[in-house]
């Protein structure tokens, strides 16, 4: 079981298993929890001896509704959501200068459903609070530019040349033989495991998965599965596609990934990966 899938795990165990109705047309959790793993990879520095350093404070701004809506779980989720950044760069192999932490901040200028990430590199003897705070997060430190030495090496270590860890772009470069390529639909959790050729999602009674969404056009998307990859592409839906919390119109797919139409959430995973 993956990091993502971990964290799932976890959530279910906190707001019970009415995700559907919690977060209908809402940011999802698990859409920030793939955010802020992508975020560490990509705002990941080399330092010296080769070591890689990944920010250790991330701040999520989210609007009105969103935020009020995970307000009542916003310190256990925030929580959580560290745990499972930590996880992700121990995994990784990269390093931190202090404690992961993770801030829900409310940002009025955002509409519902849409959310941003942000990061930074904090000196540990002054440590942010983990708290749903509005302050705005000041600009991050160049690398090594302020902050203490890296503390000693622990486990393996990261060599970074430039380009993704692979373990972050699974599904985009081919798939090991034995992987099963699914859609999970949240909420009812029901399994579509993907055919290779096209797989389009929608309302009509014509679509390969149908989901009675009145958000959902009758052919909304659809997911390409060709020599074990996953391409999502929107089909000119009327409400658009997110992935992870951004508006596409064709990307391909890692394990993991969020996919948001209409009211319906859908996680694309890799089994046996």
């Amino acid at each position: 079981m993956g990091v993502l899938q971990r964290f799932e795990r976890r959530l279910e165990g906190m707001v019970g298993l009415a995700f559907a109705r919690l977060f209908k047309g809402k940011v999802h959790p698990a859409e920030i929890a793939k955010a802020l793993t992508r975020e560490a990879d990509e705002q990941r520095s080399v330092m010296g001896e080769g070591r890689v350093l990944a920010p250790n404070v991330y701040d999520v701004r989210l609007g009105r509704a969103d935020f009020d809506n995970l307000a009542e779980w916003s310190e256990q989720l925030a929580a959580e959501l560290a745990d499972m950044v930590a996880e992700h760069v121990a995994t990784e192999g990269y390093q931190l200068f202090g404690e992961v932490q993770v801030r829900l901040e409310l940002d009025e200028s955002l509409p519902t459903g849409v959310f941003e990430v942000g990061s930074h590199v904090a000196d540990p003897a002054r440590p942010a609070s983990r708290a749903d705070a509005v302050a705005v997060p000041a600009a991050p430190p160049l690398p090594g530019e302020g902050v203490p030495p890296l503390p000693p090496l622990r486990g393996r270590m990261a060599t970074d040349t430039g380009r993704q860890h692979p373990s972050s772009v699974v599904g985009r470069a081919g798939s090991k033989p034995g992987v099963t390529h699914v859609l999970v639909v949240d909420g009812p959790g029901t399994r579509h495991e993907l055919t290779n050729g096209r797989n389009v999602i929608g309302r009509g009674t014509d679509a390969d998965i149908r989901l009675p969404d009145t958000g959902v056009s009758r052919k909304h998307v659809d997911v390409v599965l060709d020599s074990g990859t996953a391409h999502v592409e929107d089909l000119g839906s009327t409400n658009g596609t997110l992935v992870n919390g951004r508006r596409i119109t064709r990307q391909a797919l890692a394990d993991g990934d969020v996919i948001r139409i209409g009211h319906s959430v859908l996680v694309y995973r890799q089994d046996g990966a």
